[in-house]
C-alpha cells in the first residue's frame, strides 16, 4: 500500500512533536504531583496543629469556668450554713408562716401558688420520656422521712422558714443549670429550695454519706451522689452547721447535675457530637491498671444520668489503651498546666487535651477521625483539582503540538496560580470562615470550578442551619403527640406512630371532650396528603382546632364541621387536604359514635364470632369543601370486640419486590393477636409492618387499637413493655419496675426481689437462649391481683423449662461435684417467688411467676 508524501511528512512531524511533548508533560506532571502532595500534607499538619491548640484552649476555658462556678457554690453553701447557725442561736421565730411539705406539691390545692413545671428540672418516666418537675422559687419545701414525726420538729421547721429570703438571694448568683439548695438538721427536718415534691418516703438525709461525713468536718466537701427526686447524678457540696460551742446542728448542701458546668453540649455541637469531657483528680494511690485518674464528673453514661438513689455512684477511673501513652499524659499533666497528647482511647486513636489546677483537671478526648475530617477532605480536594488541571493541560497541548514546550510552560504557570488561590481559600474555610471567596477569573472551565468552590461556604452554613431547624421541628411534633395512653373504664386503648421522615403528616390523639350528655373521650386518627414538614404543619393546625373545641359541648359531626370550615379556608389553593376518623367513647358505655372525613373505615373484629366488620360512613376529607355537612354514625360494641384505626402507611407498605402489605395480612395479625391487650395488638401490627419493609419505611404509619372490656381501668395495676437482646435490658426495666412498685405501694424489699428476679431471667435468656446474632424481642408484663404479684415473660429463644433445671449442689464440696458449677440464678428465682408456670406457645417460651406479697418467701412450686 502506497502513501502520499504529504501523509508521510505529517506522520514524521507528528512523531517528532509528540516525543518532546510527552517527555515534557511527564516531567512537569511528576513535579506538580509531588508539589501538590507536599502542600496537602503540610496543610493537613497545620490544620491538625490548629485543632489541637483549639482543644487545649477549650479545656483551659472550661476549667476556668468550673473554678469560678465552684467558688460561687462553696461561698453560697457556707453563707447558708452561717445564717442557719445564727437563726438557731437566736431561737426567735417571726410571725408563723405557711410551711409547705414535699407531699403538698402533688395536690394543686395545697401546693404553693407559684409552683409550676420548670425547664431543666426533669425526671424520667416509665416510658423513658422526661417529665418536668413542679417547683416553687418563692417558697422552700420540707421533707420528713417516715421516721420523723411532724410535732417533734415543729419548732425547727418554723426557724428554718426564716431562711426563705436568704435562699432567694442566693439563687440569683447561681448558674442557670437546675439545682437544689438544702438544709438538713439532726432532728430529721430537711428544707430544700426551690420547693418541690417527689421525695421517696424512705429517704432520710441523715443516712446519706455526705451528711455523716460532715459531722466530723469543719469545712466544705465535694461528693458525687444520686438525687432521690430526679434520679440524676449530681455534684453535692456540703458544709457542716455548728452552734457557737461547736455542737453539730446539721448540714447545708447544694446539688448540681454533675455535668452542668462541663460545657460538653457546646463541645459536641462544635465537633459533631463525638467529643468526651471529664473532670478528674490525680490520685497518687492509683495502681498501674487505674492509671491514677479518678473521674469526678462526666456526662453520665448510665440511663442518661438516671439511676436509683439508693444505688449510689460507683467510683470510676479514666483509663486508656496504651500504657506508654498514658504515662506520657500523666507526666505532661505533672509538668504543665495544659497541653494535648495523642493516645488510644477505647480502641480508637484520639487526641487528649487537658488543663489542670492544684485540685483537679479537665480532660477533653476527641477521636482522630473527627479532628482529621476537614484536613483530609481539603487534601483530597487538592488531588482532585490537580487531576482536572492536568486534563486541561493535555487538551491545550494537543491543539498546539508544534509549540508544546512553550504552551506547557505558560500553561503550568496559569494552572498553579488558581491552585495557590484555592489553597488560601481552603485554609480560611478550614478555620470556619464561610465567607471566604475566590476572585480569580481564568476564562475557561475552571471558572465553573471556582464558582462551585465559592458556593461551598454559604451552602455549608445554610445546611447547618436547616439541620438544626429540622431537629427542632421533630422535637416540637413529638411533644404534640399523646404522652400516655388514656384510662377509660370499659376500654383498653393504645396508640403509636412512626414517621418515615424527621417530621410527618400522620396524626393520632386522645382528647377529653364535652358532649350533650356529659364528658367523653375523643379518639382521632388523621393523614395529611404528602409527608414531611409541610404535612406536619397542617397536622399541627388540625390538632390545635381539635384541642380548642374540646371544651365546647357539641356532637361529633358538629365538631368535624367546625374544623373543616377553618381548614378549608386555610388550605384553599394549596392542593393539600386531611383525611380524618373521629371516634367518641364514653365510660362503661358500649355505644360508640364516629365521623369519617375521607379516611379509611375503622376495622372491627369480634373474636367470639371470628367476624370482621368496618365502621363505615360518608364524608369528604377536611379542607376540600367548606360548606360540606358531616354525619355522625353510631354502633354498639360487645365485650372483647376490637377496633383498629390506622393510616394507609400500614397496608400500603411494600417489600423488596414491590408487593404491598395489604389488608389481608393486617386482618390476619389482628385475629392472631386478639388474645392480647390493646398495646400487644398494636405492637404486633407495627412490628409486622416494620419487618415487611426491608428497604426502609416509605410512608408515615399511625395505629390506634381499642378493645372493649367489662373491667374498670386501673392505672398502675398492670404495666407491659418490650426489650430486645441487643440493648441493656437492666437500664430498660429497672425504672419501670420501680415506678410499678411505687404506684402499687409495694415495700422496697419486694421491689428489690422483683428487680433481681427479672435481671436473672433476662440474663439467662440472652446468654443461653439464642443460637444466632439477630435481634429478638423479650416481652414483660407486671400486674397485681390483690396481694398477688404476677410476672409474665415471653421470648422466642430456644425451648427451656425453668422447672426442669437441676438444683445446684450447694452441700457438696467443689472438688466432689459431678456437674459443672452453675444454676445459682435459677435457684435464687425459685426461692423468691411462690409459684412458677411454664408453657411453650407459638414458638415462644411463656413463663408466669406469682408472688404473694403478704407472705415471706418459700421455694416456688411448679
Amino acid at each position: 500500500m502506497k502513501f502520499s508524501i504529504r501523509i508521510k511528512i505529517f506522520v514524521v512531524l507528528l512523531a517528532f512533536s509528540l516525543g518532546p511533548l510527552f517527555l515534557s508533560r511527564g516531567l512537569m506532571g511528576k513535579a506538580s504531583s509531588e508539589a501538590v502532595r507536599d502542600m496537602a500534607e503540610e496543610l493537613r499538619k497545620e490544620l491538625l496543629f490548629i485543632v489541637a491548640s483549639e482543644l487545649e484552649y477549650n479545656a483551659s476555658s472550661l476549667l476556668t469556668l468550673l473554678e469560678r462556678g465552684g467558688e460561687t457554690m462553696k461561698l453560697a453553701v457556707r453563707a447558708l450554713a452561717v445564717d442557719t447557725s445564727r437563726i438557731f442561736e437566736n431561737k426567735k421565730t417571726d410571725v408563723e408562716s405557711r410551711i409547705y411539705y414535699s407531699i403538698d406539691f402533688a395536690d394543686p390545692d395545697e401546693a404553693p401558688p407559684d409552683a409550676v413545671p420548670h425547664k431543666g428540672y426533669v425526671r424520667k418516666t416509665m416510658s423513658g420520656r422526661e417529665r418536668l418537675i413542679k417547683v416553687s422559687f418563692e417558697y422552700p419545701s420540707v421533707h420528713l422521712s417516715h421516721r420523723v414525726r411532724e410535732k417533734d420538729v415543729k419548732k425547727d421547721l418554723q426557724l428554718l422558714q426564716q431562711l426563705s429570703q436568704t435562699l432567694r438571694s442566693l439563687i440569683q448568683d447561681m448558674t442557670d443549670a437546675p439545682f437544689w439548695i438544702n438544709v438538713g438538721l439532726e432532728s430529721g427536718a430537711f428544707l430544700t429550695y426551690p420547693g418541690h415534691g417527689g421525695f421517696p418516703s424512705m429517704y432520710d438525709h441523715r443516712d446519706q454519706d455526705w451528711y455523716q461525713e460532715s459531722k466530723e468536718s469543719k469545712t466544705w466537701k465535694f461528693y458525687l451522689t444520686v438525687d432521690p427526686v430526679t434520679r440524676a447524678t449530681v455534684s453535692t457540696i456540703a458544709f457542716p452547721i455548728r452552734s457557737n460551742d461547736g455542737t453539730f446542728l446539721g448540714c447545708a448542701s447544694l446539688d448540681l447535675p454533675a455535668f452542668a458546668l462541663m460545657g460538653e453540649e457546646e463541645l459536641k455541637e462544635r465537633w459533631d457530637g463525638e467529643i468526651l469531657s471529664f473532670m478528674v483528680s490525680r490520685d497518687s494511690s492509683g495502681d498501674t491498671q487505674n492509671k491514677g485518674l479518678l473521674i469526678l464528673a462526666q456526662k453520665d453514661p448510665h440511663a442518661d444520668g438516671h439511676r436509683h438513689w439508693m444505688s449510689g455512684v460507683k467510683q470510676e477511673w479514666l483509663t486508656f489503651d496504651d500504657p506508654i501513652g498514658t504515662e506520657i499524659l500523666l507526666h505532661a499533666m505533672d509538668m504543665q498546666k495544659s497541653g494535648a497528647v495523642p493516645l488510644s482511647y477505647k480502641g480508637e486513636n484520639s487526641l487528649c487535651a487537658f488543663a489542670s489546677n492544684d485540685f483537679y483537671s479537665f480532660i477533653i478526648i476527641a477521636p482522630e477521625r473527627v479532628i482529621s475530617k476537614l484536613p483530609n477532605a481539603v487534601a483530597g480536594s487538592l488531588d482532585i483539582l490537580f487531576d482536572e488541571m492536568r486534563d486541561i493541560s493535555f487538551i491545550i497541548s494537543g491543539i498546539m503540538l508544534i509549540f508544546t514546550g512553550v504552551i506547557a510552560w505558560f500553561g503550568s504557570r496559569a494552572i498553579t496560580r488558581p491552585l495557590l488561590a484555592m489553597n488560601d481559600v481552603a485554609r480560611r474555610l478550614a478555620g470556619g470562615d464561610f465567607s471566604a471567596r475566590m476572585t480569580q477569573k481564568t476564562g475557561d472551565e475552571r471558572d465553573d470550578l471556582i464558582e462551585s468552590f465559592n458556593e461551598m461556604g454559604p451552602q455549608l452554613k445554610e445546611l447547618m442551619r436547616l439541620n438544626k431547624d429540622m431537629e427542632l421541628a421533630q422535637e416540637v411534633q413529638r411533644l404534640l403527640l399523646p404522652h400516655s395512653e388514656p384510662c377509660l373504664d370499659g376500654f383498653d386503648i393504645s396508640g403509636g406512630i412512626s414517621y418515615c421522615d424527621q417530621t410527618g403528616g400522620d396524626y393520632y390523639d386522645f382528647l377529653n371532650v364535652k358532649c350533650q350528655d356529659g364528658d367523653a373521650l375523643g379518639v382521632v386518627v388523621g393523614d395529611v396528603s404528602g409527608h414531611g414538614l409541610p404535612s406536619a404543619m397542617v397536622m399541627a393546625a388540625a390538632r390545635g382546632q381539635f384541642h380548642t373545641l374540646s371544651k365546647i359541648t357539641m356532637g361529633p359531626h358538629e365538631r368535624m364541621q367546625s374544623i373543616n370550615e377553618v381548614l378549608s379556608r386555610d388550605l384553599d389553593g394549596t392542593g393539600r387536604f386531611l383525611t380524618m376518623f373521629y371516634l367518641r367513647l364514653k365510660k362503661n358505655n358500649a355505644s360508640v359514635k364516629w365521623v369519617r372525613a375521607g379516611h379509611d373505615p375503622a376495622i372491627r373484629y369480634n373474636p367470639d364470632t371470628d367476624s370482621f366488620g368496618e365502621l363505615l360512613g360518608e364524608g369528604l376529607p377536611l379542607g376540600v369543601l367548606e360548606e360540606y355537612e358531616y354525619e355522625s354514625n353510631e354502633a354498639l360494641l360487645e365485650n372483647g370486640e376490637i377496633l383498629v384505626l390506622s393510616t394507609d402507611g400500614v397496608w400500603e407498605a411494600r417489600n423488596d419486590e414491590g408487593i404491598m402489605f395489604g389488608k389481608k395480612r393486617m386482618l390476619a395479625i389482628i385475629r392472631e393477636s386478639a388474645h392480647k391487650n390493646a398495646e400487644g395488638i398494636r405492637l404486633a401490627l407495627m412490628d409486622a409492618v416494620d419487618h415487611y419493609q426491608v428497604n426502609g419505611q416509605e410512608d408515615d404509619i399511625a395505629v390506634v387499637v381499642i378493645k372493649k372490656t367489662s373491667g374498670k381501668c386501673m392505672p398502675g395495676d398492670t404495666v407491659s413493655f418490650r426489650m430486645t437482646n441487643k440493648e441493656n435490658c437492666f437500664r430498660c426495666f429497672q425504672p419501670k419496675v420501680e415506678a410499678f412498685g411505687e404506684s402499687n405501694g409495694l415495700p422496697g424489699k419486694i421491689i428489690f426481689h422483683l428487680t433481681l428476679v427479672l435481671d436473672e431471667l433476662v440474663t439467662n435468656i440472652i446468654d443461653y437462649g439464642y443460637a444466632d446474632f439477630d435481634e429478638h424481642p423479650i416481652d414483660v408484663s407486671l400486674s397485681m391481683d390483690g396481694d398477688i404479684l404476677i410476672i409474665r415473660v415471653e421470648d422466642d429463644s430456644e425451648p427451656f423449662n425453668i422447672l426442669e433445671a437441676p438444683e445446684p449442689e450447694l452441700d457438696v464440696p467443689l472438688e466432689e461435684r459431678d456437674r459443672p458449677i452453675g444454676g445459682m440464678g435459677i435457684h435464687l428465682i425459685k426461692n423468691m417467688v411462690h409459684c412458677i408456670e411454664y408453657v411453650r406457645e407459638d414458638g415462644k417460651n411463656v413463663l408466669t411467676l406469682s408472688k404473694d406479697t403478704s407472705k415471706s418467701c418459700t421455694p416456688a412450686k411448679g
